[in-house]
């Protein structure tokens, strides 16, 4: 791998340990283009934040999203905040040159959906929106 890709999550809670887990475990399940480094996650809550570095693997905090993405040290932009802030964060990544990966819904209405992805096509980033696989047989096992 030549290159690392650094990654700044901004949302730390349920999603944001989920997510922890997938940075971490992706190259044991699929081959990697590029190194991943967990560089910074942030919170509001600087005593919970600190903790939750620790204990997710992230190597820096900060409770200011808008300086995650300014940071010129970071690739990829990871939100898992609150359904109502993605599309604020999302067009601000983009147009900073940050990829960006967002949890679900990707937005609030389809206007901020399609601000998001015009955002995207002209600052040519990589962007997706997460979702989760309800059918596969683990997941039908749990329903029965």
């Amino acid at each position: 791998m030549s290159k690392t890709l650094k990654v700044g999550m901004i949302g730390y809670r349920f999603m944001g340990k989920a997510h922890s887990n997938a940075w971490r475990q992706a190259p044991h399940f699929m081959p990697m283009g590029a190194g991943v480094e967990m560089h910074t996650i942030c919170g509001r809550n600087p005593a919970a934040l600190s903790e939750a570095a620790k204990t997710l693997g992230w190597n820096h905090t900060s409770t200011d999203w808008r300086a995650v993405i300014e940071n010129p040290d970071i690739d990829i932009i990871d939100i898992n905040t609150p359904n109502d802030s993605h599309a604020e964060i999302a067009i601000a990544a983009a147009n900073a040159g940050k990829h960006v990966l967002c949890e679900k819904p990707l937005a609030m209405t389809v206007a901020q959906c399609e601000e998001m992805l015009a955002a995207a096509q002209k600052n040519k980033i990589v962007h997706m929106v997460c979702h989760n696989y309800r059918r596969i047989p683990a997941i039908a096992q749990a329903k029965r």
